[in-house]
């Protein structure tokens, strides 16, 4: 088959994106009767409740997005300025600003082969400032929780599991995100399961609950401005991917990105290290009423990146670098991999229509984050930065056919 005419292979770009998330926006959008409905409603409380049922927890608490969600758990645990909260390099920048916010130091750990928080590194940056510790599972990989969180009760310290990639994941037959004082969710475009934007905490511990809810409460609504931006973006996507292998597609993303018509994952203010309006805010209900539709395929969705992370690892070659596994149950957001050129093997692969990811690519990622305002030195977590140096990431979502995975894979072991 000529280049041209293959199918282009995402490994991002709102991968859980369906027709239900197009019908959704288009009413919500050009109804005018829906407007009312795009903040309020009833499917914020439907959501709470589903994600209760899931976590079997009686305390879950919905929000804007997953960073405002960690801002919120900090808040509740009283994370203030002054205080230090220990958070692994190689972790996206967004959960540092949300320790900056609160006026708090994030300290930085370095990471183990298995890309998430290393134990010994933790235990030498405790002080007597440190107030909490976030446990981030990387790419769906769970982190030794009961080890981390053994660390923390002996020095009391509060504990956060950031589960941005691993809702679903099991740690000792426990879901992640149930097992810390607080687990924190996100349903961003790229995550297990997505509703534009959206984040939640769960907690088993009714004082945090009730301090969780007491922000929650007071918060100000998303602007309607975003909402508008993500519902188009479900639109604009669903025309332009299936064109993009025939620019046109390619065409009408740039477009909207020049135009800032769907806007963007991250902000520039927020590479800053600066704050964006609506943050935080309580999660519109018309992003409630896709999460809801979202929550009850989360285990199909979590089975099927299982199946394609062990054809990978069936069919790569053994020479091909990966973190190292450990005996919890991963979900394998994205499948990674470690390799010594990453910008020519993206590159590469463009031209065989495939775009790979790029998540982690720093130490604190995107690559063009204000590293002074992080509060990251060159030095501090070597092994996050050399593991950083060497990332790239397989796609593993829903629309990942076996012959996809065999197409990605013949070029890699090209190499």
């Amino acid at each position: 088959m000529n280049s041209w005419l293959r199918k282009t292979i995402f490994t991002g770009f709102e991968p859980n994106l369906s027709w239900r998330h197009v019908s959704i926006s288009f009413i919500y959008l050009f109804f005018p009767w829906k407007w009312y409905a795009l903040c309020e409603g009833e499917y914020v409380i439907r959501a709470e409740k589903k994600l209760q049922e899931y976590f079997s927890v009686s305390h879950v608490s919905v929000f804007d997005s997953g960073r405002s969600a960690l801002y919120i758990a900090l808040r509740a645990q009283g994370v203030q300025k002054g205080d230090e909260v220990l958070v692994q390099a190689y972790t996206c920048v967004v959960v540092i600003n949300a320790i900056i916010y609160t006026g708090a130091t994030p300290v930085f750990v370095d990471v183990q082969n298995d890309c998430n928080i290393d134990i010994k590194d933790l235990k030498k940056k405790i002080t007597k400032k440190t107030k909490a510790i976030i446990i981030q599972h990387t790419f769906g990989l769970p982190a030794d929780v009961d080890g981390i969180c053994a660390v923390a009760k002996k020095h009391n310290i509060q504990t956060i599991e950031d589960c941005a990639h691993s809702l679903g994941a099991v740690h000792k037959k426990r879901l992640t995100g149930t097992i810390a004082d607080i687990g924190m969710l996100s349903f961003g475009s790229d995550k297990i399961i997505s509703c534009g934007r959206g984040g939640a905490l769960v907690t088993k511990d009714s004082e945090l609950a009730k301090k969780i809810t007491f922000l929650q409460k007071n918060l100000p609504k998303a602007p309607i401005f975003s909402i508008v931006q993500q519902l188009l973006k479900y639109t604009l996507f669903a025309v332009a991917k299936p064109l993009y292998s025939v620019e046109v597609g390619k065409m009408l993303l740039f477009i909207t990105k020049k135009l800032d018509i769907t806007g963007s994952i991250i902000d520039q203010k927020e590479k800053r290290g600066e704050r964006v309006s609506g943050f935080p805010s309580v999660l519109p209900n018309v992003f409630a009423r896709i999460l809801c539709h979202q929550i009850g395929k989360i285990d199909t969705l979590n089975s099927h990146r299982k199946k394609i992370a062990k054809l990978y690892t069936s069919l790569l070659q053994k020479d091909i670098q990966q973190p190292q596994k450990n005996s919890y149950e991963s979900v394998y957001l994205r499948y990674l991999l470690f390799v010594k050129n990453p910008v020519k093997l993206h590159a590469l692969a463009k031209k065989h229509r495939i775009i790979l990811g790029s998540w982690y690519d720093s130490v604190i990622s995107p690559r063009d984050v204000d590293m002074e305002k992080s509060g990251y030195k060159k030095g501090m977590c070597p092994n996050a930065e050399k593991y950083a140096a060497q990332s790239i990431n397989l796609p593993t979502h829903k629309n990942i056919t076996k012959k996809e995975v065999k197409r990605i894979v013949t070029l890699l072991n090209t190499l």
